[in-house]
Order: structure tokens, then sequence, then C-alpha cells
């Protein structure tokens, strides 16, 4: 070894002559033989050190086996923090020996801290053909990534297509590359809905795994501070400390933002595999990170197939349409082999001076050129002896080519299922483990499925995985009982289909609840956090009771992470697996759940979603049932939403004043300011702004953050945002603009400190309705495209289509009528989609507005007879003043004016009936610009002048002012 050499890789320095490893002046302690492995590997950067060569070198006088090289590898990758599936570091290149692939710099003469240039390190050529077209593609987006123009990319094919060859070869071509950072993450269908972002959270603890580790824990201190304390590895390293589940907005936001500030300095490929079992907050993510405009040197990588998606009904084929339907994406659709790729893969394969005749010809015909089969059937050809290379370098088949057709299997799943025949009984057993423990699994687990000796499976899967069979590496895990574990993948998702199905029903279930039992074992007081994987394994033990419970516990967790769909999803789950119960446990358990699924529903499809109110009404039936009198406010309460949602407020009403009984009997503080709630916003809604307002205060004097944050996952929203949200309107119609102000901000932030999705969406729809009122536009805007952004990225349908009407108005009023108009009717097609009724009177109201002032009088009127329509059909009356207003400014405009003016009287009496003194003075202003008989003038004069006295803040809001200036100059008779 040189003397007086220091080698430099990532955070690390090897000092040779004194053998010391050390990173950031901290030393690491390494054995002899292991340091010594680690300078021969560093000092051939670059190339292949076969096993033989190591051995010989670091033990030339001791005879030992491989097993010690392994040894000290292993210990090498835990010294430098290194992956083996995603190695930074040391490669292993099965049955070959290893290659140190990060860029390394030779340092001479420390003291004098002169060094040479860093060592070029070559890629290994990946064994991929015909993609030529598609790794150039590949390439090109990222220059363009790396000069700052985010790309999203998908590659997609059928199972077997090679995505996932396409994706690797792309990855070894930039391995070693210090001017890119990589990042991978992996989507997995085994446990349903997943956890949120579960892909994007892989991939950003991979990264935390290698040289940049620091640089990625203080860019997610300060810019992903929720991220960092779900990454345990990240934030214990960093002595964060986790904190409250936070906000789907701010989790898409902090990610996004970290993201960008990472490729500040280092452009990134983020590659993303099997999108097409994507949980809904990955495609959330995945969809802003393709939205925002701001520059980025950032490229995602992203594989999936169409057909699976088609088939599931997967939003991914929403989200990938809409993004290029944007020219916000690019696919690249992988199409099979052509005959002259397959005989170059065959080439590369069988380097020499010839093959087989016909055998590239019958291969291709044989497979359709589909990759997968390719490969499988050329490793078992080489494998079995089949295709061997001759002395001449000329390969030879063992037996005749029209034999050898025969005996290719039909398809690839045969093929797999040959090769496992070939297994021994312990080798599958292993593999059956494997298979119970998921696509991805620890050895530990597969051991415990099967009840096998856990050191003697991983010596078998690490077998697989040396001779590329089935499996791969993909780390290590470690359980909380302290049970340490390799953890390794299925090659390909067929390889553990063919296994799994091969299963016999009644030992599947024998082999999952052997699996549950141990990891809930192995979790104990921390089972929860693997929730939905022990549902998984109990459902298909047939344990039903301990199934639904861990179901129950993964739906409240989504649920707290507002993850809306995949709460869904697990109580539904649970609900199917009821009948297995024992009869003492269905009907508290069924409860539990009809509730937990009505919210659910309702935040994602709207308070109207006639399946939310099948299962609040079959909530309420069995809390009368059961005589559990507290579950009876939640059923209760579901229903009155929907009822209030389809404005059948009369009914809604009646509910809202049982909810305020029902919580008085029950003594519930806590209830009480629930049922203030429902009575604040069905007063609103009924034109009763005085009681709103009563409630509202009445329910603010209830409220404590701290100790009733936790009602919006019971019920939806946040009582102290809701309440002071309807209250701010109330309060402006009322004739008090400056404090409806104050407490709409007051609701803004509120929602803002609690980070609750459906909270925030609320608080800004109704700031968007207040700053409406006010006819502020811009305002108006911001709030509108705020709240459209949260609903959007939640699947809120009920909140996105009510901010899609409230951005149109503002647009509207801002200049762009023709699109904000279409905006509108958008808008409300949506909201009634979603059989909402609420605040239609409101919404058409704006519409006519718009289209009066673009110039059509006529549709106009049609909107408004609409809306007065449906006031007398459903007793909504929260805007009914200015319906009357609005048409009679209509009527004036097309000349028509008597029946305009008795309009305008409509609208004043209205308004003074409810006393509503903003539209009572919008309403008489009006009435003051038309040209009447001298005592009506005067009449009107006098009643304007009362109300501009009466109002005492507010003075600078446009209708106090255009009032006033009406008052000094009259119109004349």
């Amino acid at each position: 070894m040189k003397p007086n050499v220091e080698y430099r890789f990532g955070p690390f320095r090897l000092d040779v002559a004194n053998a010391r490893l050390s990173r950031d002046r901290q030393n690491i302690p390494l054995k002899p033989k292991v340091f010594d492995v680690l300078a021969y590997l560093v000092q051939r950067a670059g190339q292949l050190v076969p096993q033989d060569e190591l051995i010989h070198s670091i033990w030339p006088d001791t005879v030992v086996g491989d097993s010690s090289l392994k040894s000290c590898v292993r210990q090498i990758r835990q010294a430098l923090d290194d992956d083996v599936r995603s190695p930074k570091y040391i490669e292993t290149l099965h049955r070959r020996g290893y290659c140190f692939i990060a860029a390394v710099t030779d340092w001479q003469n420390i003291n004098e801290a002169q060094h040479s240039a860093p060592f070029s390190v070559p890629v290994r050529p990946a064994t991929l053909v015909g993609r030529d077209g598609e790794l150039q593609s590949l390439h090109e987006l990222l220059a363009q990534a790396r000069v700052g123009r985010r790309q999203i990319v998908f590659v997609t094919g059928d199972a077997g297509s090679g995505k996932t060859a396409l994706a690797e070869a792309i990855l070894q071509q930039i391995v070693g590359d210090q001017t890119l950072l990589v990042a991978t993450g992996q989507c997995f269908e085994l446990y349903g809905a997943s956890e949120a972002y579960q892909p994007f959270l892989e991939a950003i603890s991979r990264l935390g795994r290698g040289a940049e580790r620091e640089r990625l824990v203080r860019v997610l201190s300060s810019h992903a501070p929720t991220w960092l304390a779900r990454l345990p590895g990240l934030s214990v390293h960093n002595g964060a400390t986790p904190q409250a589940a936070a906000s789907p907005e701010r989790m898409l936001r902090e990610m996004a933002e970290a993201l960008e500030r990472l490729t500040v300095d280092v452009p990134m490929m983020l590659v993303v595999e099997d999108l097409h079992w994507a949980d809904y907050s990955s495609l959330d993510l995945l969809s802003t990170l393709a939205r925002r405009r701001d520059p980025a040197r950032l490229m995602v990588l992203a594989t999936y197939r169409p057909a699976d998606v088609v088939a599931s009904g997967h939003p991914l084929r929403e989200v990938s349409r809409d993004l290029r339907a944007r020219g916000l994406c690019h696919e690249l659709p992988l199409k099979p082999l052509s005959k002259s790729a397959v005989e170059e893969y065959l080439r590369v394969r069988c380097p020499g001076r010839g093959l087989p005749e016909g055998l590239p010809e019958m291969l291709h015909r044989r497979t359709d050129g589909q990759p997968l089969f390719v490969v499988g059937l050329v490793d078992d050809w080489l494998e079995q002896g089949i295709l061997v290379r001759g002395d001449d370098e000329i390969w030879e088949l063992t037996t005749s080519l029209s034999a050898l057709a025969v005996r290719v299997p039909a398809n690839v799943r045969a093929l797999i299922e040959k090769q496992i025949g070939r297994l021994s009984a312990e080798e599958f057993e292993t593999l059956e483990g494997a298979a119970i423990a998921g696509v991805e699994f620890a050895t530990a687990a597969a051991a415990a499925a099967i009840d096998a000796n856990p050191a003697r499976v991983d010596e078998i899967c690490e077998a697989f995985a040396r001779r590329l069979h089935f499996l791969s590496p993909c780390g290590g895990k470690q359980w909380p009982d302290g049970t340490v574990s390799a953890r390794y993948r299925f090659n390909h998702e067929l390889f553990y289909r063919v296994v799994s199905e091969g299963i016999s029903p009644t030992r599947r279930r024998r082999l999952h609840q052997q699996l549950a039992e141990r990891l809930e074992a192995a979790f104990g007081d921390e089972a929860t956090t693997i929730a939905a994987e022990l549902s998984l394994h109990f459902e298909q033990g047939t344990d039903s009771i301990k199934a639904v419970h861990y179901l129950e516990k993964a739906a409240h967790r989504a649920a707290r992470q507002h993850s809306h769909r995949e709460a869904i999803d697990y109580v539904r789950r649970a609900l199917a697996q009821l009948d297995r119960l024992p009869a003492n446990q269905r009907g508290s358990t069924e409860l539990r759940l009809q509730l937990q699924l009505g919210v659910q529903l309702q935040i994602t499809r709207g308070f109207a979603d006639p399946q939310a109110r099948k299962a609040f009404a079959k909530a309420r039936d069995l809390s009368d049932e059961l005589g559990e009198s507290p579950s009876r406010f939640p059923a209760y309460w579901g229903l009155w939403l929907h009822h209030k949602a389809r404005s059948e407020l009369v009914k809604a009403g009646k509910m809202a004043r049982e909810l305020f009984d029902l919580a008085k009997e029950l003594r519930d503080s806590a209830l009480e300011l629930q049922s203030h709630q429902a009575l604040a916003v069905t007063s609103l809604c009924a034109g009763q702004p005085a009681s709103t307002r009563q409630h509202m205060e009445l329910g603010v004097a209830l409220y404590e953050p701290q100790r009733h944050n936790a009602l919006a996952f019971t019920f939806g929203q946040d009582p102290g945002v809701a309440c002071r949200s309807f209250g701010a309107v109330a309060l402006w119609l009322l004739g008090y603009p400056d404090q409806a102000m104050r407490t709409c901000r007051e609701a803004l932030r509120l929602s803002h400190e609690l980070l609750q999705p459906s909270s925030q969406a609320l608080a800004l729809h109704f700031a968007a309705m207040l700053h409406q009122c006010r006819r502020d536009g811009e305002a108006a805007l911001n709030c509108a495209e705020l709240s459209l952004t949260i609903a959007a990225e939640r699947g809120q349908s009920f909140w996105m289509a009510g901010a899609t009407v409230m951005r149109g108005w503002a647009m509207a009023h801002l200049g762009n009528a023709i699109e904000g108009i279409a905006q509108m009717r958008q808008g409300l097609e949506s909201w009634r989609s979603t059989g909402s009724l609420t605040y239609c009177t409101y919404y058409l109201a704006l519409l006519a507005e718009a289209i009066g002032r673009n110039g059509d009088a006529s549709e106009a009127l049609d909107q408004i007879d609409q809306a007065l329509e449906l006031v007398e059909q459903t007793s909504e009356r929260l805007f009914e003043a200015e319906l009357y207003r609005l048409r009679g400014e209509l009527l004036l405009a097309q000349s028509k004016r008597t029946e305009a003016i008795e309009d305008l009287h409509t609208a004043a009496s209205v308004a003074e009936q409810q006393n509503a003194k903003s539209l009572e003075l919008r309403a008489l202003t009006s009435l003051a610009r038309v040209k009447q008989a001298a005592r009506a003038r005067r009449e009107i004069e006098s009643r304007l002048a009362d109300t501009v006295a009466w109002f005492t803040e507010g003075l600078d809001t446009i209708e106090w002012r255009a009032a006033k200036q009406n008052l000094a100059k009259p119109v004349p008779v």
C-alpha cells in the first residue's frame, strides 16, 4: 500500500498509512482485515475486483472461504451507511466480485494539502438492448432537468416489458456521478391502501443513507420538518422530535420546496416504480411537483402499467391524463423487443464467435419479444446447460433447435413455474414464506411464516440473490423487539405471484396467522404503526377479530394523517369482515366503523353524498338499538349535515335543535359546541344572521383549541374555525364589516395553526365569500384559489366545486368575464353533482350578476328566476334580498321600471326583516338611483340616510361610500 496517502470519497477519509477511516473528523473503528478490504477496493475504484483476487490478496497465507470476505464487506457497508440495494460505494457483481463505484480523490503529502484529480469511474454496461431510443430520450430529459426545467417522465408498459430494466440502465449509466443526486422508491400492492407518501418516504430515507445525509437533514429541518419527523433514521440523527400530523397541504408544500432547495446545489433524479399501486397522497405529491412553476433541477422518473390502472380504476389514470393534457409530463411507452434486439441480447449474454443458427429467430417467435420472458429463457438455458460455449468460442445447443422449441414454456408464468419446480423442498418453502411476507420482506418475517430458523432462511435468500434467482437484496431492518433482519425483494412481481398463488388456501391461512402473531409480538406497543400490514395477515389468517381491530386502527391512523381516501378503504374492508365477529362484538364495532365511514365520505365526496347518509343512518339505528347515547350525537350530526347540504332547511333546523338538546342531555360541552356550529350555519342559510352571530359567539366562548382540536376527526371540521367562518359572513350581513374581517382572519389563522385540511378549505371558502360581499375581487380570488388547491389535492369535491364558483366570480369581477362565467358554470355543475343544493341561491346570484354585466340581461334574469324558485323550494334565504335587488337592476336595464321598483322595494323589505343592514343599504342605494315621484324619492332618501347613519364601522367600504354619494347627489324626479 502507498505510504502517506489519503483517499477521500463523499464525507469519508481513508488514511492508508495510519489505517484510519474517518467521517467529519470522527474516527470509525474497523477491524484490520475489514480495513484492508476497503483500502484494496478504494485503490482500484471503478474496477471490478474478483472475489478470488481479494481473498488471495488480503489472506495470502490463509485458506478462507468467501463467507469471510462477505462478512468484511457487510461491515464496510455498515460503516459507510451503504445500501446493498442502491449502493453509493460498493456494488456487488454477483458471481464475479466487487466494485468501488464512488468518485475517489487521491491525496498525496497530506500535510501540504496537494491532491490529484479524482479517479474516473467507468460504468458497467447494462444488459439492455432495443431501448437505445428510450435511453437517449431519458438522457435528453435529464439534461433539461439539469438546467432547471423540471421533468416528470412516465415509463409505461405491460408486466415484463422492461420498465425496471430501463430505469436501472440509466441509473447504471450515471452511477458515481457526483454532480447528480439519485433517490429511488417503490410502490407495493400487498397492503391495499398504503401509508401516505410511502414511495417518497422510502426514497428520501434511502437518500439519507448516503454522502448527502448531513445536507439532506439540514434542508429538511429548514423546509420540511414534518417529513423529517416521519423519517426516524434521519430525525433521530438530527435530534428532532415527532410532531403532530401535518396537513396534506403542508406536507406537499414542504416536500416540493425541500426538493427544489436540494436541487439548487445538485440536480436530482427521483425514481418511483410501480406507480399503478401508489397511494393517493403520493399521486398528489407527484401532481404538485409537476404543476409548480418555479425552476427546479429535478427529474421524476415513474414506471407504471396502463392496463392495471384502467382495470382497477386507479386515480393515476386521471392524474396522468391531466398532466399530459397540460404538457406537464412526458410518456415513454415500451413496446416488445424486435427480432434484431433479441439477437443483440443473445450476443451480449453469450459473447463469442457465434450463436446456434436460428436460435435468435426462435427465441423472438416464442417470446413475442417480451423482455422478461426473453431474459428468463436465456437464464434457464444457461443454467440447465442447454446453451453452452464450446472450445472454439462458438455457442452450441445440447439439444436440437426443434426439440428446444417444443420445450419452451407457453409464457413467462409457465417458465417461472418450471424453474420453481426444480427447487429443493427447503428452498421452495422459503420462497413461500417470502411470498406470505410480501413483495419486499424481511427474512425474519419469512422465517416466522414457515416457522423456520431465521439464519437458515437468510442463507437461502442470499443464495437466491447471488444466483440472480427470484430475489434481490434491499438493505436491512430492525424490529422494536431487537430482531435484526436482512430484507429482500422479489425480482419481478410475476415471481411473487406465481409463488403466492401456488400456496394452498389452508396452508396460506396458517402461514399468514403465524406471521401476524410474530409481528404483533415483535412490535408490541408499536403494533399500530404497522396496523395495515397486521390487518392483512390476520385477515388472510381468518382471524377476523384481530383483522377488524387493526383495520380500524389503520383507518384511524390514515384519517389522522388526513389520508381520507385510504381511511375509507380500510373501513370498508373492516365492514366486510363483520359477519365473522362474535355477536356480542358486532354491533358496537359496526357502529364505530359506520361513523368513521360517514365522516370520511362526507369529507371527500361532499356532505350530501348518499353513501355517507346511509352510513350515518345505520349508525343512528345501531346507537338507538344498543342504547349508546354518546354515539347518537355523531350519527345525528352526519344526518343533519346531509340535510343541510341538500338545503332541506326545515328538517335541518329541527335536527340542529335536537343536537343541542342531546348535548345538554349528555352534559357534554364539546357536543354543545358542535350543536352551536350546526345552529349557526343552518341559521345563516335560512337568512337569520342575528341567530348565526349568537350561536357563533356561544360556540367561540366554549371553544378551547387544545381541548377541542380532535373534534375535527369526528365531525369533519374544527368547530372553532367553522363558527368563526359562518359568523364572519353573518357579521357582514348585519352591518359590521370590520368585525366580520377580524373574525374571518381569526378563522383563517386558527385553521392554519391546526393544519386540518377540511377546516382550511372551509375557512378559505367563507373568506372568499366575505371578500365577494365586500366587492374585493383580488382577495376573493386569492382565497378561492387557495381553497381550490387544498380541496383538489385532497379530493374534496364539495369544496373544490364551491371554490371554482368563487374563483369564477372573482375573475369576472376583475375583467375576465368569459372565462369567469365559464368557471362559475363548471363549479355550479360540479356542486350539484355532489347532491348539494346549499348556497346554490347565492351562487346563482353571482352568476346572474356576471352574465348581466357581460350584457346578457335575459339569461341573467333566467338565472335569478331559478334562484328565487330555489328560495321557495328550500327556504334558503341567505341572499334572497340580493336576488330581488339584482332582478330589479336587470329589469331597469330592460326599461321595465315599474317591475324593477317593486323588486327593489321587496329587496329592501326582506333585508330589513332579516336585519341584514348591508343588503338593505344596497337595496336602498339602488332605489335611490331610480327616478321616482317626489314623495317616494323623499321617503327613500330618508330611509337611506337613516341606514347610512346607523353604520358605525366599514365607512371605507364600497357600499357605504356609494350610499353616501347618492345622498349627496339626489336623483331628479
